[in-house]
């Protein structure tokens, strides 16, 4: 019991360490080295080349095998003590208190896929726009290569001080490339290599067959933005149809940990025959590992592609 304790002191310790540095770094823009909770995992990779199960392997792991900065092992800490800290109310052991400060070093994977998934819907969006404004200037007579700078003017008046300019970004690559003495088609290729998707395929692919074999570029890139439209406008059909479902998947998985809650603090003693043997410990603990399966179970049906 004394180790219970102990853990949960230390992770209390961690939660309010890590939220100390969170305002610091609102208030100021950055926190001094010295005082990051992450220096001291810092200080292991002196002995990396002693150790089997070295930091950069388990920044390997947590990062999905990107290097994670400072900001984001504090987010990690942060998350880690927060899921300690409900473990330790909701299984009141040890060993799963530990085990589901584990669980928060998934998330920066969980995060990123939903990064990757938001900058795939933002650059599907404006790359519609983007082809629509390539055929309207090849309509008025410009070049492909005037058009793909008018292009980038285009998109940079419409989206503004937007946050995710994943396109733009691309676009201002692809044009650098042609000012630098690049040829359009090598630029083309290396924009497709940068950007794996269905849609920029379609267009690259199309768009360089046209130039090569001869043929009415605009009318093939009026084809191609109709086609992403309709796909567009097909999807965000499903997702609105979909939007139900997802919120019951939510409500499934909080009203059950809601009720052991509300249990535990109007009526302790209806659950203290869980907490006499490991056994209910673990049921309890596999019952909330169902219930995020469930979860994530539900995201993956309801999300549809096409």
């Amino acid at each position: 019991m004394m180790l219970a304790y102990i853990c949960i002191l230390i992770s209390l310790y961690v939660l309010c360490r890590s939220f100390y540095e969170l305002i610091y770094l609102l208030m100021y823009g950055n926190v001094p080295t010295k005082k990051l909770l992450v220096s001291y995992f810092n200080k292991g990779q002196e002995h990396d080349n002693k150790k089997g199960l070295t930091l950069n392997k388990i920044k390997q792991f947590v990062f999905d095998g990107e290097d994670g900065n400072k900001y984001e092992w504090i987010r990690i800490v942060f998350i880690c003590a927060g899921c300690m800290t409900f473990g330790f109310i909701l299984f009141q052991s040890l060993f799963y208190t530990i085990l589901s400060g584990c669980l928060g070093l998934l998330y920066p994977r969980i995060a990123k896929k939903r990064k990757q998934e938001k900058l795939k819907e933002a650059f599907i969006l404006q790359f519609r726009d983007a082809i629509l404004s390539i055929a309207n200037s090849l309509k008025a007579g410009a070049s492909l290569q005037t058009a793909l700078m008018r292009c980038q003017y285009d998109l940079e008046k419409q989206l503004g001080k937007k946050k995710l300019k994943p396109l733009l970004i691309e676009l201002e690559k692809l044009n650098n490339n042609i000012k630098f003495g690049l040829s359009v088609d090598e630029s083309l290729l290396r924009f497709k290599e940068r950007n794996d998707y269905e849609e920029v395929q379609q267009f690259i692919d199309a768009t360089l067959i046209t130039k090569s074999k001869g043929g009415n570029l605009t009318e093939v890139i009026e084809n191609i933005s109709q086609m992403i439209s309709d796909k567009i406008t097909i999807q965000q059909e499903i997702k609105l149809a979909t939007a139900q479902k997802r919120m019951e998947a939510r409500i499934l998985t909080i009203m059950p940990i809601t009720l052991v809650f509300l249990i535990m603090l109007l009526n302790p003693s209806y659950l203290a025959p869980m907490y006499e043997s490991w056994v209910g410990t673990t049921l309890l603990f596999l019952a909330a590992l169902m219930l995020v399966f469930n979860y994530f179970v539900a995201r993956a049906i309801t999300s549809i592609k096409i």
